[in-house]
This record gives C-alpha cells, structure tokens and sequence, in this order.
C-alpha cells in the first residue's frame, strides 16, 4: 500500500523502517499542540493518521522498552522550514485568508488505511467475531461541522423541532476507543437532554447495538420516554438500536433517529463533556470509569452557562411524572431528517447553529 507523506516537506514517509505514531485523538488539549506546531489549517486528523519520529526531539522518546514510544509529554516540534507557509495561513486575519491563496497545498498526514470519510464514525469493523463499530473523536477535534450550512435556521416553520421541555428530545453520542480500563471499558455512550442540559455518561466495553439499547432502556426506565433520540451513529447501527429496543421496550416505534444535527444543536454542552473526558482520561487512565459518575454528577449539579440552571434543577425539581408509553410526534417521523432542531428556553431562544 502507498504511504502519503505524513508532514509537509517530510522526507521520511516512505521509509519503512522508520517509526510512526498516532495522533492523540482521546486528549484534546495535546492534539491542539500537535496540530499548532504542524502549522496545518483546516484539517482534521483521523484514527489512521501518523507522523514520524523524526517530528519528535529525543527528549520527548522513550527508548526503555522493548519497543519505541512517546512519552506523555511528547508533541512534534521538528518540522521544515517550508512549513512557514502554513503558520502565516493560520495566523493571518479572517480577511487575508479569504483573500489570500496559498503558494503550496501540503499533502495530508500519512494514512496507514484508506480514508474515504471524514465523520465521526468510521466503519464497521469486526473483533472476536463480534461486529463492533470503531468511534473516533471527531467530537473532539472536529468543529468545522457546527458552521455547516445544514444548520442554519430555516426559515420555514414546518421544518423546524421545537424543543420546549425538559425530555422531550435527546442527543445519542459514543466516544471511543478510549484508553481501556482495568475493568475493560473503551466506550463511552453519552445521551443528552436538549433541553434541561441534563447528561447521562455510560461506559462499555464493546459498541454493540444490544449494549446501546440496554443503556437506552434503563435511562428510559428511569426518566420516561422522549419523544425521539437523535443520534449521529451510522444508519445501519441505528436501525439495529431500534430493533434491540422495540424487542427490549416492547414498542413499535423507532426511538432513535439518525440526525446531523446531533452533535452542532448544543454545543456547549458537547465542549462540557468533552472537557469532562478528556479530564478523566489524563487523570485517571486505567480507571476512567469508576471516576465517570462523579464527574457527571458534578456536571449536572453546576450552572450551565447557557440557561444559567443546573440541569438537575430543570429536569428533576418540577415534579413531573415519567411517561411510561412511547410518545406520538405531530408529524411524520420521515420527515424528522430533514428538519432543524430549536430550542426554545424560557429565557433564551437556541438554533441549531448554538
């Protein structure tokens, strides 16, 4: 398989003994300092992505082992001169860099696999005989979709979600693969009130469509049915989700909807739990999981910058029964797809663009 050089300028791509390191996608805060050092603008890395040794000082390499490592601390410093073009791209004003073309169009950092996307999903991969999807952090990294045209407000009223209480709809996310834990969690399934800013956070061990639903289904049988969960899984994924859970829930209405709007109609909240991750991953690694409902009780019970309410008080303080039966929306849940999602707080109107 050909390799693509995995830096500007880089004359060490096609060596094939050279070493090649991943990109840390599960810390956020080290991934801005490789990809500021890089000098890239506008590129996302994925979980095929790599760059050489010879991008590392000596003193950031961990030759103590039976095989060459990174240590922690580690981020890529040695780069070629040339890449000066993309530092005066990248710090250039909002004006100059509509105006100005650069001289060279780097080639991408190297890929070890094909890439034919760049979502947050990748595809189906199969481990132990077990279909199990492979989840990149594209919640993490990857902002450019909250300024996608697809959420801008439309202007017609039928083609809009209004969200106007609390549980009415929720957003279905899983981020992963995360560093495994003692008790081999990799996963983690967060659902989202879009309303209250309410968060439930889940590890598992696998990303399978039965753990998803069983998850779904002890919330629900906490906190009530929503009217949908909107997710941004793959399709194929979803529709199994929703067999797991009419078999589970014994319902015939499809729960879960698969929605681009998932991960852009809060992003706050999106940031809260991605800090919150990232947190937990750096600070406690091989035990991420047993310090994850603490750091979800703590969000829950702190004041969203947004709505200016915990979530907890929103969600939980007025009393107000679970509905223990699927919900029936106005209109055609064919035409959930196609619209935007809008919340209306009382004391704050929320587009899809947040």
């Amino acid at each position: 398989m050909g390799r693509y050089k995995c830096a500007y300028n880089c004359e060490s791509s096609s060596e094939t003994d050279v070493k090649f390191f991943k990109f840390p996608l599960y810390n956020p805060r080290k991934l801005k300092k490789w990809l500021n050092n890089m000098k890239w603008d506008d590129w996302t890395p994925s979980r095929f992505s790599v760059l050489c040794i010879n991008h590392f000082e000596e003193q950031y390499i961990d030759r103590t082992g039976k095989s060459v490592t990174l240590k922690d601390n580690a981020v890529p410093t040695l780069f070629s001169s040339s890449d000066t073009t993309q530092k005066e791209k990248t710090t250039g004003s909002p004006r100059s860099k509509q105006n100005k073309t650069p001289a060279v169009k780097p080639t991408p950092p190297i890929s070890t696999e094909p890439q034919t996307t760049t979502s947050s999903i990748a595809e189906p991969s199969v481990h132990n005989e077990e279909p199990v999807l492979t989840v990149e952090l594209c919640g993490y990294v990857n902002t450019d979709c909250f300024n996608s045209p697809l959420f801008v407000k439309p202007q017609n009223p039928e083609n809009v979600i209004e969200v106007t209480e609390p549980w009415q709809w929720l957003g279905l996310d899983v981020r992963g693969p995360l560093p495994e834990t003692l008790n081999g969690h990799r996963y983690m399934l967060t659902l989202t009130d879009y309303y209250s800013k309410w968060v439930e956070a889940l590890p598992m061990d696998a990303l399978l469509p039965e753990h998803v639903a069983k998850h779904i289904t002890e919330i629900i049988a906490h906190f009530g049915f929503p009217l949908r969960i909107l997710s941004r899984l793959p399709h194929d994924m979803v529709q199994k989700i929703n067999s797991e859970l009419k078999e589970q829930l014994s319902v015939t209405i499809s729960l879960v909807v698969h929605h681009h709007q998932t991960g852009s109609a809060d992003v706050i909240t999106e940031q809260l739990i991605d800090s919150m991750v990232s947190d937990l991953v750096e600070e406690h690694t091989p035990d991420w999981d047993v310090y994850l409902p603490a750091k979800v009780f703590s969000l829950c019970f702190t004041e969203h910058s947004q709505t200016k309410e915990r979530p907890f008080s929103v969600l939980c303080c007025k009393e107000v029964e679970p509905i223990k039966s699927p919900r029936v929306l106005d209109y055609a849940d064919s035409s959930i797809k196609e619209r935007a999602l809008v919340v209306r707080w009382s004391s704050f109107t929320q587009s899809g663009e947040s």
